[in-house]
């Protein structure tokens, strides 16, 4: 140092003595930060918590942020900040985990799987025609700038429950079965039938899968659907406060309304982080699937608290559509709609402000995960797939919101996809569905594409792309094999006139075969109770004639399946067509009875016994236990032996428990000592004891009948029979009755099991009837009468919403479906053509071209001519029927091979109209069909309470 200081000239001597000067503080601090800032890695990340839980300013609400790459530095010292904006601090699980400013060798796996890893963001009601993506700049910016976006990408039913279902299965609502958001949304059925073959199912083998948030409407947490390792499942519907999940263990977790614990959408973003982290670390060899399902932005559309500020003003919702009403040219429901009100008008603003509020948390979710990706060097190896559930309105057409309609605005959903063989910034205008979805998926897995699924992989239009001869000016993909360019469109439920029809004919289809049954012709439209009497009727279990301890038989009356207790004999014969008749005998009726019913001691007689023990003793009256029984006048009840007992009921009890002279019971020590003998003894005693109360209750109906169809000549005396003589007339025939035969054996747990399902059904109808009442008396506090027939409305205050911006505009009703609001559609997007035609239930048609007409304002489907018309509804009748990709699959040229059907309702109905102005929709077909549908006595006895036509069948 003093040579080189001799060396410098004088003039720069002090310049130099500043420098070194620096120098050595600069190094001075840095051996203080290695001995002081290695004290806690945890410290550290707390500090950068608590600085990212201050509220950023956020961009004005006239424009969108520019958005830095996040390669430079500002950009991460900025994505670090965003990073712990999230309610927690990185997940305890991952102690090691640094800022994304620095990075540490082991982060990077030298080690990848040879298969990509999957990950799916779903959100809930996000539209794509009232600009949400607009105001989401990580995701434009890390997805849609980086991956491929789906110009025409739908739903095929804008329902919650039902589009999830087929988002899970690949399915059309036909072929799942799910139509509403009550009605089969993760019943029994589904459970077993389709839940099994969810597309987790087929590559959980090779994956580590993962499922996080919001799964169906109606799901309770009682299980945990097939094909996940790791499982955190929003119980019910979707929440960002006070919910409640379970995990794959079973255990669930109560959540209230703190926001740095329990709104949902962080909480999805860091056990999801937390879940690809640790596995990847862990495991680098193995690929992990996860679907992260967000709450955003559902009602009751909660914000994070640094966004509730923003979008103020926002008026991107109000499209040419927007309150264009009444509509006399469209279905019946909007035919009813007219314009909305100031105070509509107004909470349409303020919905469509919560709505794009809340989707700044996904935002952040997106680039979160991205981000953890990169981190982890998989970013690159990993398809990142983003869409919604369905679409959204907010005064379209008058409707002040909702969802459940036809149009675009409804059935439109955002498809990004990003991951390895995808070219940057590609659009693709192919229409897709997301019954597209799970075919993909499976196919992204290396795995073959079930054949039972309706949709095709979307992987053959990456493939294609990736040649740009194969893609012209406008995103169309020139595939090998042509790809389609229509899909079906289906929603709600039957009317109930039309529900009776097809019970009906679906009942007709029931036949009960020798073997034991055969359910292949039993559909969904028969009620729950109808499909579980045959399929038990199908069982063993339930044959005549009736076993010892069989509680249950099934006949046929009527061409139907009933059940009947198993508390006469009878005899069954098989009949020449199969099915098992039951033959009655007056003469020789049987009632079993297992135990005595109890004679205790009336009124008079306790206040007769309180009296003399109260006079004659100082203790408190115990009184002694009454006989057990009065039909000891025919039985010959004996001590000597060691076999003493009765002998006329000896057998119903198997000699295993007997009532002594002395009155007092004795049992085998089998039964003292086993416990499974205890409880089959037990339950054998508890079955006799119902079935002699119902036979009582039956006895008192008789009875009471007899009593009101008195001759006129005939004389009834006062005498009415006690439970004692009752008893004895019973015994009367309990001596020609062997109710006990030599099977013994006893399904105990399947009785508890039993049991316990009724249980569980009284409190599941409690607690809606509970339901019920609250909004009764919700509706009778705001004095407001919400109902008009055959819609579906609601009601709004100023207490609907918990956290700002809040509504102060007072309570209002709005009605946003209708019961009659079913159809089938068909959405036709290629080169040449842009259109939706629909049938509704009613018969009603309506056709848009959104060529010319993109905003779908006017219905012209009375300016096609029939040839057209009657093509396009034979392409509906093959997509509503249709089974398999395969089947599913229709293209320009395309030929379907559905028989022509020239007198179909809809096209008969049009015909009936003179003019357009005279063409509109009916609230209920039924007049029409019956009058020139169904001429001959034939058909108009097997259609007169129906609504539609057989091709609806």
């Amino acid at each position: 140092m003093a040579v080189v200081y001799s060396l410098m000239p004088a003039l720069d001597r002090s310049i130099s003595i500043t420098i070194i000067i620096v120098s050595l503080t600069l190094t001075a601090l840095t051996l203080s930060s290695m001995v002081h800032g290695s004290t806690s890695d945890q410290t550290r990340d707390r500090k950068m918590a608590l600085i990212g839980r201050k509220a950023r300013v956020p961009p004005g609400d006239d424009q969108v942020p520019a958005y830095k790459s996040p390669t430079s530095k500002a950009s991460q010292d900025y994505s670090s900040n965003l990073r712990t904006t999230s309610h927690k601090n990185p997940s305890p699980r991952n102690p090691h985990r640094t800022s994304p400013k620095t990075s540490s060798p082991w982060q990077r796996p030298v080690i990848r799987s040879d298969k990509p890893n999957i990950v799916v963001i779903l959100t809930d009601d996000q539209d794509v025609l009232l600009g949400s993506l607009k105001y989401m700049p990580k995701l434009q910016n890390l997805l849609i700038r980086q991956g491929v976006y789906f110009n025409n990408s739908f739903v095929p039913t804008p329902m919650c429950c039902p589009s999830r279902s087929s988002f899970l299965t690949g399915l059309y609502v036909h072929n799942h079965n799910v139509y509403t958001n009550n009605v089969n949304c993760s019943s029994p059925d589904w459970q077993r039938l389709h839940e099994t073959r969810n597309f987790a199912t087929y590559i959980n083998k090779t994956y580590t899968t993962g499922y996080f948030g919001k799964y169906l409407n109606e799901y309770d947490g009682s299980h945990t659907p097939p094909g996940w390792h790791r499982w955190l499942g929003l119980i019910k519907n979707s929440r960002f406060y006070n919910y409640s999940v379970i995990d794959e263990k079973g255990v669930k977790t109560k959540h209230g309304d703190n926001y740095y614990t329990d709104y949902l959408t962080d909480l999805v973003t860091n056990e999801s982080r937390a879940f690809l982290h640790d596995n990847k670390i862990k495991y680098p060899n193995k690929p992990v699937m996860m679907v992260l399902s967000l709450p955003a932005p559902h009602g009751p559309e909660d914000a994070a608290p640094q966004y509730q500020h923003m979008f103020v003003n926002n008026t991107d919702h109000r499209t040419p559509s927007w309150n264009h009403a009444p509509n006399p040219d469209k279905q019946w429901l909007l035919q009813n709609i007219y314009p909305m009100m100031p105070q509509h008008k107004i909470f349409t603003d303020l919905l469509q402000r919560r709505r794009l509020q809340t989707l700044q948390s996904v935002d952040d979710l997106v680039e979160n995960i991205v981000e953890e990706l990169g981190d982890l060097g998989e970013l690159d190896n990993t398809y990142i797939v983003y869409t919604s559930d369905h679409g959204y309105h907010l005064g379209q057409f008058g409707l002040i919101k909702g969802k459940a309609m036809p149009f675009d605005f409804d059935t439109r959903v955002p498809l990004i996809i990003r991951g390895p063989g995808i070219q940057p910034g590609t659009i693709i205008s192919n229409i897709v569905s997301n019954v597209d979805i799970a075919p993909t998926l499976v196919d992204m897995a290396g795995e073959p594409v079930p054949e039972h699924m309706d949709g095709d992989s979307i992987m053959r239009l990456f493939r294609a792309a990736k040649d740009p001869s194969n893609i012209d000016k406008r995103g169309y993909v020139q595939t090998k094999k042509p790809w389609r360019d229509t899909i079906l469109l289906e929603r709600g439920k039957l009317t109930e006139k039309a529900m009776k029809q097809r019970m009906r004919t679906e009942r007709d289809m029931i036949k009960l075969s020798p073997a034991g049954g055969a359910t292949k012709g039993i559909h969904f439209y028969i009620p729950s109770h109808t499909r579980k009497v045959v399929t038990e009727c199908s069982k063993e279990e339930f044959r005549l004639p009736c076993k010892p301890l069989q509680k249950w038989y099934c006949i046929e009356e009527d061409g139907l399946l009933k059940k009947q207790k198993c508390r006469h004999k009878s005899a069954s014969i098989i009949a020449d067509d199969g099915l098992q008749k039951e033959v009655q005998s007056d003469n020789n009726t049987c009632l079993c009875r297992k135990k005595k019913a109890k004679n205790n001691l009336n009124k008079q007689d306790r206040q007769r016994q309180r009296r003399f023990l109260k006079k004659h003793t100082d203790s408190k009256p115990n009184f002694a236990r009454p006989r057990r029984s009065s039909w000891s006048s025919d039985v010959n009840f004996t001590t000597s032996g060691s076999n003493g007992g009765f002998n006329g009921l000896e057998a119903m009890f198997d000699r295993r428990c007997r009532i002594l002279a002395n009155q007092s019971v004795h049992c085998d020590l089998d039964i003292y000592q086993k416990a499974s003998e205890w409880e089959i003894h037990k339950e054998r005693i508890d079955d006799m004891i119902r079935e002699y109360r119902k036979a009582l209750e039956d006895l008192r109906d008789i009875r009471r009948h007899l009593k009101e169809q008195r001759p006129v000549d005939a004389v009834e005396d006062d005498y009415d029979v006690d439970n004692e003589d009752m008893d004895s007339l019973l015994d009367t025939v309990e001596e020609e009755c062997d109710c006990l035969g030599e099977d013994t054996n006893v399904d105990a747990d399947k009785r508890k099991i039993d049991d316990k399902n009724v249980r569980r059904e009284s409190r599941l109808e409690a607690r809606e009837k509970r339901r019920q009442q609250r909004k009764l008396r919700k509706r009778k506090r705001n004095d407001i009468h919400c109902n008009t027939e055959n819609m579906n409305c609601f009601t709004h205050d100023n207490e609907h919403w918990k956290t700002p911006p809040y509504w102060h505009y007072g309570p209002f009703c709005f009605c946003s479906n209708a019961n009659n609001n079913t159809y089938w559609c068909l959405r036709t997007i290629n080169q040449t053509h842009d259109y939706l035609y629909c049938e509704f239930i009613t018969t009603f048609l309506s056709y848009y071209n959104l060529l010319v007409d993109p905003f779908q304002l006017k219905n012209s489907v009375t300016e096609l001519n029939y040839g057209i018309l009657q093509q396009l509804h034979d392409e509906l009748k093959k997509l509503k029927q249709c089974k398999g990709s395969k089947d599913c699959t229709l293209w320009s040229g395309h030929k379907s091979r559905v028989p022509h059907d020239p007198n179909w309702p809809g096209l008969l109905n049009l015909q009936k109209a003179k003019n357009a102005n005279d063409y509109e929709d009916y609230e209920d077909g039924d007049e029409f069909y019956d009058q020139h549908f169904f001429t001959d006595e034939k058909h108009h006895s097997r259609s007169s309470n129906t609504g539609f036509s057989p091709d609806y069948e």
